[in-house]
């Protein structure tokens, strides 16, 4: 496991672009602007020189987009990274970015949806704790101050599920377990597997997201990594938002979400503990989950504790 450096008001972070650009996207620019003037407030802001570009969709060439990244790490100016927004493109650049220099200059990684393929090959290349917590573009005043004290203090025994979103919380299967937090956004944990940048899930207490697809959808998500043995090392499941595509022919979100917790059910073994209802992804007031940080998953009190620092001083 390979910890960053704690930030503070002085850290310099640098917006970067791995996915799509801002302009494949409504309103995106505006999203953009609000989280930044969240975040300036407590951080130096580096901004992205690809801010303004558009490359069939994307925030710039797969060369220049990883190396923006690969700079970014490379400077020691720099001390953390958040992603603009996401969308779609990480996975084009896995085979352009320098894992060594990450691991020589470890910084925090912050952003989730398409991140979580960046998060998840930097945490199987290097072994590096990063946050997927909202991007720029995703980010509200309740998900930033979710986001600041991981970055910022010490988060031994810090939950990570407010208490305000606890009485949303569902459990599915009841128990208590503690393992490596591993996940992010399903679709791109999938499209992993079998590239050689996924790491094998053993101890894991998994969490995730999606949005705009279907209960179907998520169910051979699933089903995919459990046959291809990536589930059998899970000890825990978070699930946090789950927005169902709109063309689905359940005609609820309640009958969308009676019907995937039936589906879990029959994923996991009974003997897993899996809560969903999580305020977490493609929603407002998103918390951070640390990617490769230990943590306790109990259901009875429907929280969700680190029990290491995710930083050093």
């Amino acid at each position: 496991m390979l910890l960053a450096k704690r930030l503070n008001r002085e850290s310099n972070l640098k917006i970067i672009f791995p996915a799509s650009s801002l302009r494949s996207g409504k309103g995106m620019t505006r999203y953009y602007n609000h989280g930044v003037s969240l975040l300036e407030k407590y951080f130096q802001l580096e901004g992205s020189r690809l801010i303004d570009s558009d490359v069939n969709g994307f925030a710039g060439t797969d060369d220049a987009r990883a190396q923006e990244i690969n700079d970014a790490f490379r400077n020691p100016k720099i001390h953390g990274l958040i992603a603009g927004r996401g969308g779609y493109g990480s996975l084009r650049l896995l085979n352009l970015i320098d894992f060594d220099l990450i691991k020589q200059h470890p910084k925090p990684l912050i952003g989730f949806s398409d991140l979580t393929i960046l998060q998840t090959a930097v945490y199987a290349k290097t072994g590096l704790v990063s946050f997927s917590g909202p991007m720029l573009a995703t980010m509200d005043a309740a998900g930033r101050d979710a986001l600041l004290p991981l970055l910022c203090s010490d988060t031994s025994s810090r939950e990570l599920i407010p208490a305000n979103n606890r009485e949303d919380v569902q459990v599915i299967n009841p128990g208590s377990a503690e393992g490596i937090l591993m996940g992010g956004n399903l679709y791109s944990l999938v499209q992993l597997f079998a590239t050689g940048f996924m790491p094998r899930f053993e101890n894991v207490i998994l969490f995730f997201e999606d949005v705009n697809e279907t209960v179907d959808h998520l169910d051979s998500f699933l089903s995919h990594l459990k046959l291809a043995g990536q589930l059998y090392g899970v000890l825990g499941v978070v699930i946090g938002d789950t927005d169902w595509h709109e063309t689905s022919p359940l005609t609820s979100k309640k009958k969308h979400d009676a019907l995937f917790r039936e589906r879990i059910k029959t994923i996991f073994r009974r003997e897993i503990p899996v809560i969903t209802g999580v305020r977490y992804g493609h929603c407002d007031k998103s918390i951070t989950i640390p990617v490769g940080a230990k943590a306790r998953l109990d259901t009875e009190s429907r929280s969700l504790t680190l029990l290491q620092e995710v930083t050093v001083g």
